[in-house]
């Protein structure tokens, strides 16, 4: 077989120098594959989609919160975990059940609510008790516990030992009710308008009584007639991203 082909011996120099170029051409070519074979991973790297990639990136943006307007899913800070201030909306329709009752001006006690009305003004009281930036409108007097249609309808033992009080008669519990103990001055405004006892649930005026001036009041009453206008004003508010500071309440 060395005879027909030629040994290595037996091989001219050009020859050898042939197979010498094409050894030298396919060391090069596998070594240049080794070197692209990382440039074709890189190249697929970047063919990910950006939708992709966005899903495992941080920016300065994923702190900021993501407002909505649906009452139902307050927004939460991706920052700190705490709910943002928002307005939520709450109509509430209220059947009072009132007992028959005399006119007040009949009642034989009436002249003692009069007459701590009196006392309150000789004493310089007679100013609202909550007394804050919310206030507005002339004093009037707000029976705190028990409202004067309701008189014959509450059990005077609960309130006894709710209040720490006792009552020997009926008549010390009538003369109760038109007294100082009953009775507590409020501005207009806190008494039956915008923030008024009467027209908002109790767990938010309780949070009215105690309001901290300067910050927005806990809720405000919206007579119905107004409560379009003021859903409208609320959608200009959140387009043009004005923050939220306040829960109304509607009836």
């Amino acid at each position: 077989m060395s005879k027909l082909f030629g040994s290595e011996e037996e091989i001219g120099p050009e020859e050898q120098h042939r197979r010498t170029l094409e050894a030298k051409k396919a060391a090069e070519g596998d070594e240049h594959e080794h070197h692209r074979a990382p440039a074709k991973k890189t190249a697929a790297k970047k063919a990910v989609p950006a939708q992709t990639r966005s899903s495992h990136s941080h920016s300065d943006d994923d702190d900021e919160p993501k407002r909505t307007s649906s009452p139902l899913h307050p927004t939460k800070s991706a920052a700190t975990g705490n709910t943002l201030a928002h307005d939520q909306m709450l109509t509430v329709h209220i059947l009072t059940h009132v007992p028959e009752h005399a006119p007040r001006e009949d009642d034989p006690h009436y002249h003692l609510f009069e007459q701590a009305k009196a006392r309150l003004k000789r004493q310089g009281m007679w100013k609202c008790i909550i007394n804050d930036d919310l206030c507005e409108g002339d004093p009037e007097l707000h029976h705190t516990h028990v409202e004067f249609s309701q008189i014959n309808q509450v059990d005077e033992k609960k309130i006894e030992q709710a209040l720490g009080l006792h009552f020997e008669t009926d008549e010390d519990f009538q003369k109760w009710a038109e007294s100082p103990g009953n009775l507590e001055v409020l501005c207009a405004n806190h008494h039956r308008a915008h923030y008024g006892i009467h027209v908002i649930p109790g767990p938010l005026w309780e949070a009215l009584r105690f309001h901290k001036t300067g910050t927005g009041p806990a809720a405000e009453f919206v007579p119905a007639d107004q409560v379009e206008d003021r859903k409208n004003d609320d959608d200009d508010d959140d387009d043009g991203k004005k923050p939220a500071t306040r829960a109304r309440a509607a009836k």
